[in-house]
Formats: C-alpha cells, sequence, structure tokens
C-alpha cells in the first residue's frame, strides 16, 4: 500500500537557504531555549546572537545596541553560551566563532522534524513537491557528510538517474535515503515534482512494484502485460521530474529470480534511460548485478555503504553514556554499524552499568534483530546462498573459531577439494567476490600482499556457529567444536 504524506500547512513553502534569517533563527531557537530551560531568550542574548550571526566582535555589538562591551562580553556571553551547549551544541562546545554553523543545524533540524508527520489519505505538499509513501523517521543520525554531499551532487549537478546503496543489515542504507530526501527538499522544494518512498515488501515481485507505482499516476489500473506497464511508467518519469526511492530491494530476490532476471534487465533499462528526468534511488542488501545478467552498460551509480566512520561512531558512543579508549574496540568489533552499536551499547548499560570493560570481560558478541534478520533471509531462502557459499562461511566460522587469522585463499581451495573431491577455480573466485560484495567476508591481503585471506565479522562467525534456527547446516555436516565457547 502506497500511503500519502500530509504536511503542516505552514511547510508548503519549505525553507529556502538564501531566505533563512536570524529572525527565524531566534524564533526557532527560543522555542527549543524555553522548552529546555523554562525560560525565554533575553533581550540582551538576543543582541549577541544576533551580533555574532553577522560576524561581529563585541565593540561591534555594543556599538549598534546600546549595550556596554564589558556587559555583552562578561556577563551576557559567557552564560549564553554555556546554556546553548546544553540546548543545541550536541556534544559541541557553542562559541561565537561557531555558532552560525550550529544554528543553521538546528534550523534545518526543526525543519526535518515537520517533514516526519502522521500519515493521511490525501496529497500532501513541500513547495509544488507531492510527497508519496511513508518515509522512516529519524530518531538520531550521525556522521556520513560526505556520502550525503557526494549523492546529493550526483542527483542534483550530474543528473544521475539511477543510485543504488547496498549493504549489511542495520547499516543505515534507508536513513541515509531519508536523510537525501530531506536535504534536497530543504535546499529546494521545487526541484521535483513527486518525491515517492517506495517499501518492497517480502515475497513481492517486480511485478506488484510497478503495478504499485503506475497507480500513483493513476494509469494502467487493468493493465495486465508488464511491458505496456513498463512504459506508462516510463512515460511518467521521463517527463514529470520524480525522485523515487525503491527501499528493500533484497525482498525481490526470494521467488523466481532466474525466470524474472529479463523482467529485471527491462526495469532498469526502463529507469535509466536518457530522456529520463527522474532519479531512482534503490537501497539493498544485495547488489543489483545478482537481479539481472548484466548491469554494465546501464548508467547506475553503485555505493557500498560502510560503517561509521571513528567520530561518529564514538559520537553516538558518548551520547549513550560510554566512554573511555574501549569504544574503539568496540566499534571495531561490531564495524561501526550503527544498529548494531546501538544494541550493544543498550546492553552494557543495562546488564554492565556501562562499563565496556566489564562486557569484553565475558568475550560475548551481541546480535541486533535486523543484522539477524539479514542473515536469517541469506540462510533460509532459495536464491540466496548458494550450496558452495554456504559449505564457504562454515568452513570460514568454523576454522576462525579455532584460530582467528584470516584463512588464506589456498588453504580455503585444499578445504574445498578435500570435500568435494573437484571444485573449479573459477567459481571458488565467483562466489567469494559475490560474499565480498554482500558484506559476508572480509579481506585481506596481509604483510606480504601475495594472497588473498578472508576472514569474517565477529557477528557473522557467532550466528554460524550458533545457527540460531537451524538455517546453516540444513543441508551440510556440522564439525564439532570443543572449543568453541557460546560467546565468542
Amino acid at each position: 500500500m502506497v500511503v500519502v504524506l500530509e504536511l503542516p500547512k505552514n511547510m508548503n513553502q519549505g525553507i529556502k537557504l538564501d531566505s533563512i534569517t536570524i529572525e527565524l533563527v531566534l524564533e526557532i531557537l527560543g522555542e527549543q531555549v524555553l522548552k529546555v530551560t523554562g525560560k525565554e531568550l533575553t533581550e540582551a542574548e538576543k543582541v549577541v546572537i544576533r551580533g555574532a550571526w553577522d560576524g561581529k566582535d563585541y565593540s561591534e555589538i555594543a556599538h549598534t545596541s546600546g549595550h556596554g562591551m564589558y556587559y555583552l562580553q562578561q556577563k551576557v556571553g559567557p552564560p549564553l553560551w554555556t546554556m546553548l551547549s546544553t540546548v543545541v551544541g550536541n556534544g559541541v562546545k557553542v562559541k561565537k566563532a561557531n555558532l552560525r554553523d550550529i544554528l543553521l543545524k538546528v534550523v534545518k533540524k526543526d525543519y526535518f522534524k515537520k517533514l516526519e508527520v502522521t500519515c493521511q489519505d490525501n496529497d500532501s505538499l513541500v513547495g509544488r513537491t507531492k510527497i508519496h509513501g511513508e518515509l522512516p523517521e529519524i530518531e538520531h543520525f550521525y556522521g556520513r557528510d560526505e556520502e550525503i554531499n557526494s549523492l546529493k551532487n550526483q542527483i542534483k549537478l550530474f543528473k544521475q538517474r539511477c543510485i543504488s546503496i547496498t549493504g549489511v543489515g542495520g547499516i543505515g542504507k534507508s536513513l541515509l535515503a531519508v536523510k537525501i530526501v530531506e536535504e534536497i527538499l530543504f535546499e529546494n522544494q521545487d526541484l521535483y515534482d513527486y518525491v515517492i518512498w517506495k517499501k518492497i515488501e517480502r515475497f513481492s515481485t517486480i511485478h506488484d512494484v510497478v503495478t504499485e507505482l503506475i497507480k500513483i499516476f493513476n494509469l494502467g489500473e487493468n493493465e495486465n502485460n508488464f511491458k505496456v506497464k513498463l512504459s506508462l511508467l516510463f512515460k511518467e518519469l521521463a517527463f514529470r521530474r520524480c525522485l523515487l526511492i525503491l527501499d528493500g530491494f533484497e525482498n525481490l530476490l526470494q521467488t523466481g529470480l532466474v525466470e524474472r532476471k529479463i523482467e529485471f534487465d527491462n526495469f532498469f533499462d526502463t529507469i535509466t534511460k536518457e530522456q529520463y528526468l527522474s532519479c531512482t534511488i534503490i537501497t539493498s542488501q544485495v547488489p543489483l548485478k545478482e537481479f539481472v545478467y548484466t548491469t554494465i552498460n546501464l548508467p547506475i551509480l553503485h555505493l557500498k555503504l560502510q560503517g561509521l566512520e571513528l567520530n561518529a561512531a564514538i559520537e553516538m558512543l558518548h551520547e549513550k553514556g560510554l566512554k573511555g579508549e574501549e569504544c574503539k574496540e568496540l566499534i571495531e568489533t561490531y564495524r561501526g554499524n550503527p544498529s548494531e552499536l546501538e544494541v550493544v551499547a543498550n546492553k552494557i548499560n543495562r546488564y554492565f552499568g556501562g562499563s565496556i570493560q566489564k562486557f569484553f570481560e565475558y568475550k560475548t558478541t551481541v546480535m541486533g534483530s535486523q543484522f539477524q534478520l539479514m542473515l536469517h533471509l541469506q540462510f533460509g531462502n532459495p536464491g540466496f546462498l548458494s550450496q558452495l557459499q554456504r559449505q564457504i562461511l562454515i568452513y570460514l566460522a568454523e576454522q576462525i573459531a579455532e584460530d582467528p587469522t584470516p584463512v588464506p585463499f589456498s588453504m580455503l581451495l585444499k578445504y574445498l577439494k578435500e570435500q568435494l573431491k573437484e571444485v573449479s577455480v573459477s567459481k571458488v573466485m565467483t562466489e567469494m567476490e559475490i560474499l565480498e560484495q554482500r558484506s559476508l567476508v572480509e579481506t585481506s591481503n596481509g604483510i606480504s600482499k601475495q594472497e588473498i585471506s578472508y576472514g569474517l565479522q565477529p557477528v557473522v562467525k557467532k550466528y554460524i556457529l550458533i545457527d540460531p534456527l537451524g538455517l546453516v547446516y540444513k543441508t551440510c555436516k556440522r564439525t564439532q567444536l570443543t572449543n568453541y565457547v557460546e560467546a565468542g
């Protein structure tokens, strides 16, 4: 079902960057200060904020305000910066020098909150842009500035027609896509005629997706032919400016993939045609090349999303109340995956009094629900993992449980030849590349850089060895691991 968002009436015009005035900023800031402190900004505080916004020093502010410089600099300024650090600093100490940048973020955040409203059954507008679909809410968002700026440039400046964002479960693909939508609407509400967010449900088909999309435009209600539907969709996306987000594309991989690869080829060919005025963003746990026979000639920009960079991940843990050098080890263990870090931080706070050191003493690995669901889907559904891929992952997990050293490719080949008698080296290389693209294995070349070696994330290793739903070993023989500790 496609839901339509209704935004507050005062959002219809939105906020343009060049229209942000200090008076608008003071209005938004004043509400937040009142909410947190119970007090309103004083006139003297507003004078200092206005002056800092314009880049004036205290003598200039005093000259134009009627207040003495000593009073503003010594009596008003220090407690004002302390108070604002608490209210809007978000972990950063607010100073006169950085006030403008921080207040711009405050205005953005206020705008984004107004975008995240209750879903209604009638059309909504941001500027002249119609919003279709229920965008996920963003409670917290950390880092990703480089990815956001790069993707915005690709969309706005280079007119990129299709972008795929891939990565493991919980890495933040959907939230990054939401952030892109918010940023674009914030900077130019009239860039698109439509913003369409389509969450793809499990067991959907590409037919279902295209059918729902053309229904949005009130086209082809009774049309059953897939190619005709694609033609109708192309006409709308070619002559209207649309930002289309298809979230959870991996859910289309579960049924009849081989039979439907030509349909996926036709679909991607349609949404990347040169006449296109629109842009499609696809989030998926599985690379798009696994859906089609070839994507080599298609103008699709591929972004494989990695974990949060260190400073952003540390900021996240600090907001969760976790401190100390152990934060870096925790981030490395969970590869900067924000959903996994949130889960383990909550566990550490609840069971270990916020002590990462105590948590590490038990040598346990926590798995979040999103990451587990991804692995359930990988191991539990035909078409996700081949028998050879499954056997490789089990071998790596069991080997690394005994010896944490990454496994050389030659050692892997030797094992497979012993188990299978005959094995195609080129087939193994292809399967390893797929597992690497899905972030199910990690690679390293060691000191010599002569032979590639393979490892696993701790959470992937634990899932395979624990096999919580009995999906991993259902067709493979389990090796007896007498020394494996459940928590490993």
